[in-house]
């Protein structure tokens, strides 16, 4: 049986990967909104060389880091911002970050449970492998930021601390919404150890703190603290949104801690999760029974995971996906050592039923993003494609506007940058020439009324009849306009400030 094991183990364990790999195989990758906006930095970084900021993360102010761009830039030089070849640099992420995880689940709870991490952690990987985010660089290092710090709290050792810290600065620079609580859980337990144990010289290590957070202050210093006013702001109760009761804000946290917190099962599955949440709670309850040498790791572990959920009630909103996501690699790391706590039947039939479901689900995404290739909203073969159909019927020298109805239209945008590289045509952005071109992306199903027409007439300054329509897949039009003088010399209220929203 155990030959067996050896066998099918690591079979599994490289089907997948191959699944992990899937969209980049068949030359797509699962793109909306944050992804297009990620490779819109990623251009302007390799335009500009210095960027200070990141994409915006809220209305009042704040913005993420740049280290998640930076990371992505030389595979984005090397692919000459081909997404497809961007996306295999996200395949060798994930594989580093799965022999992380191994590794580190290995050494906190023996080798058993990191074969277990391997097998749970290559089927959740999956759906998110199709397209990065930002927000996926906070959670490829999360377990290692644990990690390091249950390592200063064993070993006592200035090394473990200064590598947690610097850890820590990164996650603040992939997602704020994450680093910014996590500061705070991190800051208060470490200045607790150094303090309990006297070892003052330890709060040197904070300087790798600052050393990856320097973005930041040099932005506050060259923009007027910016973002400190943000924070001051919304102290004083502004918000993104409208605010929820403090009790319904407390029914959103323990709704997520119990269900997308470990999100083992996905999409319309996901209040199965529920099961996951009760089998935390009796492995946690034969925990501090037992009372073992690895306690310290389970009470860091619950003073990390529902202290970041406590400390988002600040928020007075509810918490979105973004912000849960990165979260759920800490309580898979955990889950791998329950083997300990409960009998063969117990564990390894739960397991299985996660594992087989898991599977399952994946198989039927990978079907949706494959049938969806290069015709669904959701794929870079679509945009580009659009873009191509644009840029091919321009004549050389042209000018052309996206319309978006979420103002944004990252998407097109960046698909429109990079069909104009391919083909060697570059058009002028948001300026109206004698033959503009407007790309239209259909209104959302539940605002019919948010039409192009006012728009192109009111923003843009184009009074006349398109000359040509194009009709594309999902709604998607290209309008092309023969512009007279006249509305070429009224000026357009839509400029390159209009390109990347708020930065």
């Amino acid at each position: 049986m155990n030959k067996l094991y050896k066998v099918i183990i690591p079979l599994f364990i490289f089907i997948n990967l191959i699944m992990c790999a899937w969209s980049v195989l068949i030359k797509d990758i699962y793109y909306y909104t944050d992804i297009g906006r990620d490779f819109l930095i990623f251009d302007e970084i390799v335009t500009k060389k210095i960027v200070l900021f990141g994409p915006r993360a809220d209305f009042q102010g704040l913005f993420h880091g740049v280290l998640w761009h930076y990371l992505n830039v030389p595979a984005y030089i090397l692919g000459n911002g081909n997404p497809v070849v961007v996306g295999w640099f996200w395949i060798l992420l994930t594989i580093g970050f799965i022999a992380s995880c191994y590794y580190i689940a290995k050494q906190l709870f023996g080798k058993k449970s990191g074969i277990i991490m391997l097998i749970l952690l290559t089927g959740y990987m999956v759906p998110l492998t199709q397209g990065f985010f930002h927000g996926n660089g906070a959670m490829l290092i999360l377990p290692a930021f644990f990690y390091l710090f249950i390592r200063y709290i064993q070993k006592n050792e200035p090394k473990y601390l200064a590598g947690h810290l610097l850890l820590l600065g990164f996650l603040v620079q992939f997602e704020i919404a994450i680093g910014g609580p996590l500061i705070i859980l991190s800051t208060v337990a470490s200045l607790f150890l150094i303090i309990k144990r006297r070892n003052f010289k330890h709060i040197f290590c904070f300087g790798a703190l600052i050393l990856t957070l320097s973005t930041f202050l040099l932005i506050e210093l060259r923009y007027d603290f910016t973002q400190i006013r943000s924070l001051l702001r919304y102290v004083h109760g502004a918000r993104d949104g409208a605010s929820l009761s403090f009790s319904y804000s407390l029914y959103d946290r323990f709704d997520n801690i119990a269900s997308h917190g470990f999100n083992l099962f996905k999409f319309e599955l996901y209040r199965w999760n529920y099961l996951v949440f009760l089998f935390f709670i009796f492995a946690f309850l034969r925990i501090f029974q037992k009372k073992g040498t690895t306690l310290v790791i389970y009470t860091s572990f619950l003073y990390f995971y529902v202290g970041y959920y406590a400390l988002t009630l600040l928020h007075g909103g509810r918490i979105i996906m973004f912000w849960w996501l990165p979260m759920t690699v800490l309580p898979l790391l955990i889950l791998s050592s329950f083997h300990q706590f409960f009998t063969k039947k117990v564990f390894y039939g739960f397991l299985g039923v996660i594992i087989t479901v898991t599977f399952v689900q994946n198989i039927q995404f990978l079907k949706t993003i494959t049938y969806e290739r290069g015709k669904g909203f959701h794929s870079w073969q679509f945009h580009y494609n659009v873009a191509k159909k644009l840029v091919t019927d321009a004549p050389a020298d042209y000018g052309y506007f996206i319309y978006a109805p979420d103002i944004y239209g990252y998407q097109d945008k960046y698909a429109m940058l990079y069909a104009q590289r391919t083909l060697n045509k570059p058009g002028v952005t948001f300026e109206k020439k004698p033959a503009t071109y407007i790309l239209i992306e259909p209104p959302p199903p539940n605002s019919p009324g948010l039409s192009a027409k006012w728009w192109i007439e009111n923003k843009v300054g184009i009074k006349s009849a398109p000359i040509k329509i194009i009709k594309l897949g999902l709604g998607y039009r290209i309008h092309s306009y023969y512009v007279s003088s006249e509305d070429i010399s009224a000026p357009s209220k839509v400029g390159p400030s209009d390109w990347l929203y708020f930065r």
